[in-house]
């Protein structure tokens, strides 16, 4: 019976750490979930602060309030969470698949996150801020603990389950042994209840230890906030244990006779009260008198613990028996009654004592005591509703010649804002045109055709007037677009003579707002005129590359919150030439289809009777998943934004939308205009969303 019980603790306990303790995305689950407390959150936060301005001591330190502000703000953060998770769960698995004398936790793009926070109050900090790529939050020398922990792991599997086995082997063999089974029943039951209250004060006094470990009070705040993330449950389960050990002692007890109120504590006053005959155990008696009476003076949080602890437990066992009396009768004189009534008394107090355990165990499962869950999840591309429809269902604003913005060096522009900005205004969609292209000694920036054919091959496919043509070359011919140059790849529209970007830059801003909005999901669109191995190494080399989508890409697309919760949420298409990555595929090769993008003139894409034309298929097969909806009028080389302002507005553009999907059975996936903030393209999104009404 005593082996019996200990082993039922043990496979508890085993249990518990195979969950909570091995398991890397539970124990990364539980390391999130203390961020919820705010003295982690301070300390954090404090931390991340530290690490940012030893990093840029100089021109960051008369800055540090306003960071660690920003910082316990971000801390709090759905951003912050899921790069501390993944940091905690990558720090799990290398401390318990190899050898090593070191861990270390260390948080990725956390500059991005606090640049995210700061943009608006101080944006000349942000940029300081988002070249702080890595925090240590914490590093610790384990010694050859690693492969201890290694070779734990591995058994702590399979124990859970053999201590279990064994415990129900050490039961039957009580019983088998037993002169009187129900007598040993209700002291199993017994034994569970101590084994569980044992448990509860273990769990008080080694937490008031390690506590006490920690100097500071809001490091010991923030230590029993920890020990509470990973170590709460098993405080729950212990309860459970022992709650479900007063029942089947009440319940074994009541298969002859309930025993009458109050008669457990009389047993124990009256055991307590007798002395011994022998001397030795009077001396014995008084000396444990003693030690209770020290510990009690000082452990005082300990012994009330202990006190209320076996209070509740005596509770339940009393709450149960009460109701078990109920059901207890005395035997009839008719023997066939009698056999019945027997049977259902014997019946009855094993269903309740099922009934109740059933209760206890589903509550404490349900609650999730086994698990804890990942950091809540947030709205997919800023809306919950969005979360259940997959990406191919889904409309979404996007920016034609994305690049192409007010930025010095640029001689026109079709947008408003750098892509940067974009994305932070709500554009998912990016049409991109990306060039190699040598920067000169004097800072300009000169296209790499190749050759002339090349030249006039690529104005044709972007759809170039001869008048720009002409005015690209006498700008390279007047200008000072001569001598040797920094070959590079920029993000130009046909010509970098008439503005450029580089790409690296334009990707680093695209993984700063992936780090810092958790939620969105993105797609890139590339006019591609460089190699896709070189494509795809910028985007590598930017970090933005943990973030493609590898596919599939046909058959049924992910939700957007399947691609949120994976993590692989930029889809990246090329149109001329895919390849380097897995993720980098053809647009037009049965991924993507469109409308025509020739519009000279506003009615072109207004009055009723062009809307046909200008739906009709261009580019990519019909049935293909993502549906691009060109919508903008080319009046190069003077874009317009007073034509982007009636076309884009809300009636026309949504008109063209709805006509649009009826003609092509297809819901408008990239909804592609100029000058994004004019008109209502945002709200035309929402609405072909369901979002709200027409």
């Amino acid at each position: 019976m005593v082996l019996a019980s200990l082993a039922i603790v043990l496979a508890l306990l085993a249990a518990y750490a195979r969950q909570a303790a091995v398991n890397s995305d539970q124990f990364a689950n539980r390391a999130t979930a203390a961020l919820r407390d705010d003295s982690v959150r301070s300390l954090i936060a404090r931390k991340l602060t530290d690490e940012v301005i030893l990093k840029n001591q100089a021109d960051l330190i008369a800055a540090r309030p306003i960071i660690e502000s920003a910082a316990s703000d971000v801390v709090g953060g759905r951003a912050f969470a899921n790069l501390f998770r993944k940091a905690v769960r990558d720090a799990h698995r290398a401390l318990f698949k190899r050898d090593q004398n070191t861990v270390t936790l260390t948080v990725a793009d956390i500059g991005a996150v606090l640049a995210a926070a700061l943009e608006q109050v101080r944006p000349e900090l942000a940029r300081k801020l988002s070249s702080t790529e890595r925090v240590e939050v914490v590093e610790r020398n384990i010694g050859s603990l690693s492969a201890t922990l290694a070779d734990i792991a591995e058994r702590v599997q399979l124990l859970a389950v053999m201590l279990l086995v064994l415990s129900l082997a050490f039961v039957a063999g009580a019983l088998l042994l037993s002169r009187d089974r129900r007598q040993t029943v209700v002291e199993l039951g017994v034994g569970a209840a101590v084994a569980g209250v044992v448990l509860v004060v273990a769990y008080s006094v080694l937490r008031s230890i390690a506590v006490g470990q920690v100097e500071g009070p809001d490091e010991q705040a923030a230590a029993r906030a920890v020990w509470d993330a990973f170590l709460g449950d098993l405080r729950t389960a212990a309860w459970i244990l022992a709650a479900c050990g007063v029942v089947v002692a009440a319940a074994a007890s009541s298969l002859v006779k309930p025993r009458p109120f109050g008669r457990p504590l009389r047993v124990a006053a009256d055991w307590l009260a007798t002395e011994p005959r022998r001397p030795a155990f009077r001396a014995l008696r008084g000396a444990a008198f003693v030690a209770a009476g020290v510990i009690v003076l000082l452990a005082r949080d300990a012994v009330v613990v202990l006190l209320m602890s076996a209070l509740g437990i005596y509770l339940i066992y009393e709450g149960v028996s009460a109701v078990l009396r109920l059901v207890y009768r005395p035997d009839e004189k008719a023997q066939t009654q009698a056999a019945v009534r027997r049977f259902g008394r014997r019946l009855a107090p094993v269903a309740i004592a099922g009934l109740v355990i059933a209760v206890l165990v589903g509550t404490f499962f349900a609650s999730g005591g086994t698990t804890t869950a990942a950091p809540a999840r947030g709205p997919c591309n800023g809306h919950r509703e969005l979360c259940d429809k997959p990406l191919d269902e889904v409309a979404l604003v996007a920016t034609h010649n994305s690049m192409s913005v007010p930025l010095p060096g640029w001689y026109s522009s079709v947008q408003e804002r750098p892509i940067g900005d974009q994305l932070h205004d709500g554009v998912r969609g990016l049409l991109i045109d990306t060039h190699y292209a040598d920067r000169l000694p004097n800072g300009k920036i000169r296209t790499f055709f190749g050759s002339a054919d090349q030249l006039r091959k690529q104005a044709k496919i972007d759809g170039v007037s001869d008048d720009t043509l002409a005015a690209a070359q006498r700008l390279r011919d007047r200008l000072g677009f001569e001598g040797e140059g920094e070959r590079g790849m920029y993000l130009c529209h046909s010509f970098c003579e008439l503005g450029a970007t580089r790409l690296d830059s334009v990707l680093d801003d695209l993984h700063t707002f992936l780090v810092a909005n958790p939620g969105a999901v993105v797609v890139v669109i590339n006019q591609d005129y460089v190699s896709p191995e070189d494509f795809v190494e910028a985007v590598e080399d930017a970090g933005v590359a943990e973030f493609a989508y590898p596919g599939p890409v046909r058959g049924p697309w992910p939700t957007l919150r399947e691609m949120v919760d994976s993590g692989k949420r930029v889809v990246f298409l090329a149109e001329n030439e895919a390849g380097g990555a897995p993720w980098y595929q053809l647009a037009y090769d049965g991924i993507t289809e469109e409308t025509p993008y020739a519009f000279n003139n506003v009615v072109q894409l207004t009055k009723p009777s062009n809307l046909a034309a200008s739906c009709a298929a261009n580019r990519g097969s019909a049935g293909s998943p993502i549906f691009l909806l060109n919508h903008w009028i080319t009046t190069d080389p003077l874009p317009l934004p007073s034509q982007a302002s009636e076309v884009n507005a809300y009636d026309a553009l949504l008109k063209r939308a709805r006509d649009c999907q009826r003609t092509r059975k297809h819901v408008p996936n990239l909804v592609a205009v100029n000058f994004y903030l004019r008109g209502d393209v945002f709200r035309v999104v929402d609405t072909l969303n369901g979002l709200r009404g027409p």
